[in-house]
């Protein structure tokens, strides 16, 4: 999927993103991610943790979609839907390194970190100027502790410790993960 095709794939969940310069970090974040995120990454490598149309080789994009969709209605109940943007680019973000920078075919454990490092290195090397630092570093850490208790042990805190923000990615990308999710994803609409 080239490029063009990546910004009409999530051109829905772009268009909700109101903040012009984090929509446009998203789309410079899609452009840079692996090829393989848009080609063959399933959202589970075992099976166990995602629906099953979510182990097709496009499941980490349907995932995401599903993700966006949840973290769009819950930032309100958590009242922190001022950061509702930044929330929603870290829910697109979040797994854009699942596999690592080349896929091994599994999820790494360590991916959240991954995912931040994107946003990190995306920010210092052409969006310092762009990107206002605080929304930056919103998104950095909602992908960060994306993956909630399961972090690694080194990085890992408290969900009581969690911001509203980290803790609106996390589950959005908990409950998303859930078979009881539907959301709509067709591709290139």
């Amino acid at each position: 999927m080239d490029y063009k095709d990546r910004i009409k794939y999530f051109k829905a969940e772009l268009n909700l993103i109101s903040k012009k310069d984090v929509r446009d970090f998203v789309k410079e974040c899609l452009k840079v991610a692996p090829d393989y995120v848009f080609e063959d990454c399933p959202s589970s490598s075992s099976g166990k943790y995602h629906p099953i149309d979510e182990l097709s080789a496009d499941g980490t994009l349907v995932h995401t979609k599903r993700v966006f969709a949840v973290a769009y209605e819950l930032s309100r109940a958590l009242d922190c839907e001022h950061q509702r943007d930044e929330i929603c680019a870290a829910a697109i973000i979040h797994d854009l390194v699942k596999q690592g920078e080349i896929p091994t075919g599994h999820t790494l454990k360590n991916h959240p970190e991954l995912g931040a490092k994107l946003v990190a290195n995306l920010y210092n090397n052409g969006f310092k100027d762009k990107l206002n630092k605080d929304s930056a570093n919103l998104i950095y850490w909602g992908c960060f502790y994306h993956y909630g208790p399961w972090t690694v042990q080194k990085y890992r805190k408290n969900i009581s410790e969690f911001t509203p923000s980290e803790l609106c990615v996390y589950l959005s990308d908990y409950i998303a993960s859930k078979r009881f999710i539907h959301v709509d994803y067709i591709r290139g609409k």
